[in-house]
């Protein structure tokens, strides 16, 4: 295990920490299919990163950002459902970058490539995630009832308008942190799998956010140590054990 790659597994463990804890909010606001279809709107970016010869991660962060922000808007001026808005634009955008992206690289923007991410992309996705980790821990209250209760949240005087901008951009954020480890395609596995496990397991809300964090690291670590040593993609790894550790959370439920 060579230096670099131990500072690839410190980054996945705080990245997969920020996505199980925002993962445990999408499955409380059942916005799972939502995180999946906003990932393949990275995709323009990151085509535009290739044929430019800059970082993807800026490009597919550049049009995370502004997809978030139409989607927002788009919502909020037409009341159509974030689900119907996000669809648009998912196969608008999976189109687009299937378009651009040249073949040979079409792969790697759909799985991620562990030995492409350099220095500079460590320290941002870790200090990204440290900040996503900050912001929902201060803000937890009222995320939490904006996502349980939305019509209570509002008579806290919480804006649910502002609130939802905030998630939306929350989660846009942690997708682009995760693209590199996993890809477009299977980023929205790194926060749903190991948050549904948790609330299979976890009675109370705070035991369901540490279950979240601490099954999400250990996937993405897993996932990682096995392509260090195996041929299998670290992204396809992590998914599978993921979806072990749910099966098994399925079994210990039961009994």
């Amino acid at each position: 295990m060579t230096f670099d790659f131990t500072l690839i597994l410190l980054s996945g463990a705080v990245v997969a920490a920020a996505s199980g804890l925002v993962g445990s909010f999408l499955i409380l606001r059942r916005m799972t299919l939502l995180s999946d279809a906003l990932s393949h709107v990275a995709l323009p970016g990151i085509a535009l990163g290739i044929i430019f010869k800059f970082a993807p991660i800026w490009g597919g962060l550049l049009a995370l950002f502004v997809g978030t922000v139409l989607i927002w808007l788009i919502e909020t001026k037409t009341k159509l459902a974030t689900e119907s808005v996000t669809g648009v634009l998912f196969v608008t955008a999976l189109a687009l970058g299937a378009l651009l992206i040249p073949e040979q690289d079409l792969l790697e923007a759909f799985f991620g490539n562990v030995e492409k991410i350099t220095f500079d992309q460590i320290i941002f996705q870790t200090i990204i995630a440290i900040l996503i980790i900050a912001f929902v821990l201060k803000f937890l209250k009222p995320l939490t009832l904006f996502s349980i209760a939305p019509d209570l949240a509002t008579s806290f005087k919480i804006s649910p308008v502002k609130m939802q901008l905030l998630l939306l951009i929350v989660i846009a954020l942690t997708i682009t942190i995760g693209i590199g480890f996993v890809g477009v395609l299977l980023i929205s596995a790194l926060s749903i799998i190991p948050a549904a496990t948790a609330r299979n397991l976890g009675s109370r809300f705070k035991t369901f956010l540490m279950l979240s964090v601490v099954l999400a690291i250990a996937a993405l670590e897993a996932g990682l140590i096995i392509s260090k040593f195996t041929a299998v993609n670290p992204g396809v790894a992590s998914v599978l054990v993921s979806a072990f550790l749910f099966a098994l959370s399925l079994f210990v439920k039961r009994k």
